[in-house]
């Protein structure tokens, strides 16, 4: 097999589907055989990284197919490994709704092995020119243990899936709903291939697959390896990962002239003779008294060192005295690696269960680069926990929290503000739990502005010819609101504002109908001029015109004359 990809940095994902004829039977349920929903969860994933720029590459491969594109039988590669985009989506789209309306055009072959489809993904991935980052096989199967499997077989797909995992290919088994009443057994087969596999259950559900495809696509990356000195004759291996961080914003400067990247280079210079001074002899200096001392660059460097890269357990402590306002920095989740110091795994995994059961945190100094001075911080055990499709939701291991030094936290002063009764207490605790609801998530709320923003650009790259809509979720149901908790609300309202209750000028909303009109009206007298500044920027707050906050009443002018044409 030859294919024309180049190779990436990111993630490579080769995709099998079992072509056989359990795969091929529809579900009584939904009438979709377990092939069309492999090939749809597949083309979802497609869309999600056509639309997000993604430069990962993608193949997919049927098993169990008379269409040969290689040296070995039942193996056909539907899409070579190229990175996703509208064509591959179309040839996806075709081969479901083909395999849909029971049209095998690649034929139907019970001469079929995993070894085979291994082997096949293998010579792709060694196709490939350039060294490639990431490298995934999933295999999406409903057969516990595949047809025509002899020992001589059996043993050569174990053999090639062991050497696969020692050159950093990644082999995970999507499981789907079989056709008899036994459940899918990794024992059989596939748990030689792949001896950690998380055992999952099937869903028939498309959403709920391609969200399962993309958790194990998704690997959490890893930042640093660090020791984790827990005593003087005790240290393991932990790494430091980044569970989530803010996407910074790369901004390259242009030459107005050409329009070409600027490169900025910056030199020290001699003051007296305007000689460029090279970094060793670049010197700073610190007044004592009457003398001043001179510090070399390394000096300088050394003086922020207090001890080599590592986290140093220092103490323990309760949980309970962590607060929320504590938290000074982002923070990183730790788990064990055995690269370094065998037995870590253990030990990692024993001290967190202890910890959590005592309700404890521990206490370190965490220095997770060389020539940093490190920081305080705290390890927040986690334990794993899974869905009722034994989904991994949480992962087990440790939050190291970045604590604030004394000098950080700062007492603020706050003005005495009037403090609410009992009674409208008592009146806003009822409402609360009145609308208070019973199981909330609100991860399974989503910004209706980024997925309609995400269905316009799926919209753009496929060429649909109309945008499809979106539902927000984040509206409130206020008929439902009036409905469960009317009563509770007119309580709270009469008793907070009684009849009479007169709003402060400074809570009233600012009457932006009055001012526009004002605007409009005096522009068409042609005394523009007699508007107050405070009315001209209410009004520019009001139509949305952007105005520099330091703008003098003439700029104020211009600028409406100017949006009122």
């Amino acid at each position: 097999v030859s294919t024309q990809s180049t190779g990436s940095s990111g993630i490579n994902a080769e995709y099998g589907v079992d072509c056989s004829e359990e795969m091929l039977s529809k579900d009584p349920e939904t009438s979709v055989s377990r092939v069309v929903l492999a090939l749809e969860a597949i083309k979802a994933t497609y869309c999600n990284k056509l639309i997000s720029g993604s430069l990962d590459h993608i193949a997919v491969l049927l098993g169990g197919t008379e269409t040969l594109t290689n040296d070995y039988p039942g193996i056909h590669v539907l899409l070579p490994l190229d990175t996703p985009d509208k064509t591959c989506v179309d040839v996806l789209q075709k081969a479901s709704r083909d395999f849909a309306d029971g049209k095998f055009q690649w034929g139907h072959s019970q001469v079929y092995s995993p070894y085979h489809l291994l082997w096949t993904c293998n010579s792709i991935y060694t196709s490939c020119v350039k060294k490639l980052g990431t490298r995934l096989i999933m295999i999406f199967t409903n057969v516990s243990e595949p047809r025509n499997m002899d020992t001589k077989t059996r043993q050569l797909a174990t053999t090639k899936a062991r050497d696969m995992s020692e050159l950093g290919i990644t082999i995970s088994i999507i499981t789907l709903p079989t056709t008899n009443s036994e459940n899918f057994n990794m024992d059989k087969f596939y748990s030689a291939l792949v001896p950690d596999h998380e055992i999952t259950n099937p869903t028939n559900d498309i959403e709920d697959l391609s969200q399962r495809v993309h958790r194990r696509e998704s690997k959490v990356r890893m930042t640093a390896s660090v020791p984790f000195v827990v005593g003087p004759e005790l240290t393991i291996g932990v790494q430091c990962c980044n569970l989530f961080g803010e996407s910074a914003a790369k901004h390259i400067s242009l030459c107005s002239k050409t329009n070409e990247p600027v490169v900025c280079v910056s030199s020290v210079v001699r003051e007296t003779d305007r000689a460029v001074l090279l970094p060793h002899e670049v010197h700073r200096s610190c007044k004592f008294g009457a003398e001043t001392v001179v510090f070399s660059q390394d000096e300088v460097d050394q003086m922020k060192v207090r001890s080599d890269k590592g986290i140093y357990l220092i103490g323990f402590k309760p949980r309970k005295d962590i607060k929320t306002h504590h938290v000074a920095g982002k923070s990183l989740f730790l788990r064990p690696t055995e690269t370094v110091y065998s037995g870590s795994t253990s030990f990692f995994v024993a001290l967190l269960t202890r910890l959590d059961a005592r309700k404890m945190v521990g206490l370190v100094h965490c220095v997770p680069r060389e020539g940093t001075a490190g920081y305080i911080g705290v390890l927040v055990p986690q334990l794993e926990e899974r869905d009722e499709d034994n989904e991994q939701v949480r992962p087990m291991g440790f939050h190291l929290i970045h604590l604030p030094f004394a000098d950080d936290i700062r007492k603020l002063t706050y003005e005495p503000t009037e403090q609410p009764s009992s009674a409208q207490v008592e009146a806003a605790k009822s409402l609360v739990n009145k609308l208070k609801a019973k199981q909330f998530n609100s991860s399974l709320i989503e910004n209706p502005c980024v997925l309609q923003f995400n269905k316009t650009l799926e919209a753009i790259a496929l060429e649909k010819d109309s945008i499809e809509e979106t539902e927000d979720s984040t509206k409130p149901d206020v008929e439902r609101m009036n409905k469960r908790a009317g009563i509770e609300m007119e309580k709270l309202n009469n008793i907070v504002f009684p009849a009479g209750y007169n709003i402060p000028d400074d809570c009233k909303k600012p009457d932006y109908k009055r001012v526009i009109s004002l605007v409009q009206n005096r522009q068409r007298e042609g005394t523009l001029a007699k508007v107050g500044v405070a009315d001209l920027r209410l009004y520019c707050k009001g139509v949305r015109l952007k105005v520099s906050s330091t703008a003098k009443k003439g700029d104020l002018l211009d600028a409406i004359k100017k949006f009122l044409g």
